[in-house]
């Protein structure tokens, strides 16, 4: 493999490794914005029930739990993609530099 393939392929697996690291910043930064939303929205729903809770009884906040889990599922999933995604990059930008 002469130079200029392989800085080729150093700039193509430098680009990939860019793209999948600005993929996990942008779901950090989503998991950072849904925390924090939903960590304000919770306090807030607890708080109107706990004025109701007397009168009515315990409110029912498995929906919005369920919610909240289904979308931290979600989130580990897609960075467990992006590891996936890494992973096979660097075994591919090795194997063909050892070419």
């Amino acid at each position: 493999m002469d130079n200029n393939e392989r800085w080729r392929l150093e700039e193509e697996y430098d680009e990939k490794m860019r793209l999948i690291n600005q993929a996990e910043e942008t779901i950090e930064d989503y998991r950072n914005q849904f925390h924090r939303k939903t960590s304000d929205l919770a306090d807030y729903i607890h708080r109107f029930y706990h004025e109701l809770e007397s009168e009515y009884g315990r409110p029912n906040t498995q929906h919005f739990e369920e919610n909240v889990a289904e979308f931290n599922w979600f989130l580990k999933q897609k960075q467990q993609e992006l590891e996936e995604t890494r992973d096979e990059a660097r075994r591919d930008y090795y194997r063909k530099m050892e070419e």
